[in-house]
């Protein structure tokens, strides 16, 4: 089948969705067909002209069959359409059947896991590569993971036992991000967040000791990495991420080591910091919970199309500082890092390069197909896109204590 477009844009009208074009108009190489779809086609119209005229196309992701001639048009679908548990499931399904790759910018595991067991067949026998959390959550995580276990066998020759991450981070919050953790609490998707392996295949969720990938719920020292941390609100997605991407490692032979596991916090300069930013992501959860608190959140912050300042999205930063140890308790550490909001910049950063391997150079990627993570779809080359793009990824200096 002749698809006229390498990449096709779902919500090229939002916020995310903005930046995604810009970044694709500015970044995209020469010979890389684009298009922008969206269900507004007067601000369709002014998105597309702004970022150099691509084609574009009217598209409602809720109506199957549209969005099955769609994606039958492209060769990789990028949607930034959220809350993905509310309008993603036609896009990830004519995606599956018809060969399309996907990737997007969702943290809603409990949405994924549904997908994956949906359609994990379907896209496997079309060769389909379904590629979710390629944004801010998770791929720095993922990455930042492979990376130190793969320092320990390559510094240490030992398998790696576990790998800990601390983030620090400046950026803001989009109206977007904030509809996705109202809807999840109001259809109680909280609860399989719980679950530590709810990503993980049937075969690699089995653990002799769970305890150890229980998210963090009170702040702390931490001895392993040397500061005082407090539960980071990303961590029941990013972890997820991961223990997916080194049970499919193992799967496929290249195992990150026996028993692995993989948690990660919010660094804090003291006890009180690490005890105030623990209350404070207490609050915004406790909130979602209920329909006063969402009703409360709603009213407070950025509405779905809303983000920050373009001031304020070019001064944010963020850095994941990494430390992995080997099955001896030989250490390694890493970083992850990037200037830009982590939110948006690193998002599409993260998305687009993601989008142009697999438009550009799939036959050099892992030969793989079905519901793939960050780590196990692109390894190494994305690694090296997104050193190309300015960001850090780093892992087998000794660890430091700052």
């Amino acid at each position: 089948m002749t698809r006229p477009f390498d990449i096709l844009v779902l919500g090229a009208t939002g916020f995310t969705g903005r930046q995604v074009a810009q970044y694709l108009h500015e970044h995209a190489p020469d010979g890389v067909t684009w298009a922008l779809a969206a269900r507004r086609e007067a601000a369709l119209a002014v998105v597309a002209h702004r970022e150099g005229d691509p084609p574009t196309m009217v598209l409602d992701v809720l109506n199957g069959p549209a969005v099955d001639a769609a994606v039958k048009q492209a060769r990789v679908v990028i949607t930034t359409v959220g809350p993905y548990a509310k309008y993603g499931h036609e896009v990830i399904r004519a995606c599956a059947e018809h060969g399309t790759d996907y990737v997007d910018i969702t943290g809603e595991t409990p949405w994924v896991r549904e997908m994956l067991d949906a359609h994990q067949d379907t896209a496997i026998a079309s060769g389909a590569r379904i590629v979710p959390f390629c944004g801010f959550d998770s791929v720095p995580a993922d990455l930042g993971a492979m990376l130190v276990a793969r320092a320990c066998q390559s510094v240490h020759g030992e398998a790696c036992a576990w790998v800990k991450g601390t983030y620090s981070a400046a950026g803001g919050l989009n109206g977007g991000t904030l509809d996705t953790v109202l809807h999840m609490g109001a259809e109680d998707g909280t609860k399989d967040m719980l679950d530590p392996f709810l990503l993980n295949p049937t075969s690699h969720r089995d653990v002799a000791d769970k305890t150890r990938h229980y998210d963090p719920r009170r702040s702390q020292f931490d001895d392993d990495l040397g500061c005082w941390t407090a539960p980071f609100m990303m961590g029941a997605i990013n972890t997820r991420v991961v223990r997916r991407s080194a049970a499919l490692m193992d799967i496929d032979g290249q195992p990150y080591g026996p028993d692995f596991f993989y948690q990660e916090y919010q660094r804090a300069s003291g006890r009180i910091k690490a005890k105030a930013l623990m209350l404070g992501i207490g609050a915004v959860f406790g909130l979602a919970q209920g329909r006063l608190g969402r009703k409360i959140l709603k009213t407070l912050g950025p509405k779905p199309g809303e983000g920050p300042s373009e001031d304020k999205m070019d001064n944010g930063w963020f850095k994941l500082k990494l430390v992995g140890a080997t099955v001896s308790g030989k250490r390694v550490s890493g970083e992850v890092s990037g200037q830009g909001d982590p939110g948006n910049r690193t998002t599409v950063r993260c998305v687009c390069e993601a989008a142009l391997l697999l438009a550009m150079r799939r036959d050099e990627l892992p030969d793989k197909s079905g519901f793939l993570t960050p780590a196990t779809a692109f390894g190494d080359a994305l690694v090296d896109a997104l050193r190309t793009a300015g960001m850090t990824l780093d892992a087998g200096a000794a660890p430091t204590s700052d």
